[in-house]
């Protein structure tokens, strides 16, 4: 594995404090965080440290929630499994590394996960969005706005209607993010910009954030 930067990494494991937080709130369990859950790792970790802790955690939420948690598929790492979230040679963080990511104090919300990934939200146009709807969406900003429509609308389906265009880290975990934070019972498809297809009835939205590469994706 290339070396990744290191700020890109931090804002990683950031957001996806936040996103295991919101799933905790979402199941209204304590299996994650807190005393119940302190004391459940404390009997099972023999010699591991919380760079280890943060892993399964991850490894765990990983599995139905992909692109939201998962390092390989978020920096389109080489060479690894479609299910493994890390690969060999990802670097675990050290135990107080981990621990200052275990306690990451901004609030659950979405927008709290956008800034920690570099991305600000800006008005963008969105069609009526109905159940027919399909839509296909590249920019940071694009993402945050679709999620906010498409939040508290039972009549929608997020992950048949929504497809991410994505080639950038941050704007890859934000999708996969916003799976978690608006509900949804399962991700929407993610996909880089070089398989993206904008097919006959697709609606495409697209802000200023966008790569150009994901944005010309999206060009009748």
């Amino acid at each position: 594995m290339s070396q990744l930067p290191a700020d890109s990494v931090r804002s990683y494991y950031k957001a996806s404090i936040l996103g295991l937080r919101a799933l905790e709130a979402k199941e209204g369990l304590s299996r994650r965080f807190g005393p119940d859950a302190d004391a459940r790792w404390a009997r099972f970790k023999g010699k591991l440290h919380d760079g280890d802790r943060l892993q399964v955690l991850l490894r765990d939420a990983s599995a139905p929630w992909g692109v939201a948690f998962a390092a390989s598929h978020i920096f389109l790492l080489d060479g690894v499994a479609d299910d493994e979230p890390f690969g060999p040679s990802w670097v675990v963080p050290n135990g107080s590394q981990a621990r200052r990511y275990l306690e990451v104090a901004e609030p659950p919300t979405l927008t709290s996960c956008a800034a920690l990934l570099g991305i600000t939200p800006t008005p963008v146009q969105l069609p009526e969005l109905r159940p027919t709807t399909q839509l296909v969406v590249a920019g940071g900003a694009a993402i945050l706005a679709v999620a906010s429509a498409f939040e508290g609308r039972a009549d929608l389906d997020w992950a048949r209607q929504v497809t991410v265009v994505a080639d950038a880290p941050a704007h890859r975990q934000l999708a996969g993010l916003a799976s978690v934070f608006i509900g949804a019972v399962k991700p929407c498809e993610v996909v880089v910009s070089d398989l993206a297809q904008l097919r006959v009835g697709d609606v495409a939205v697209v802000s200023p954030d966008a790569e150009p590469a994901c944005a010309a994706a999206l060009r009748p």
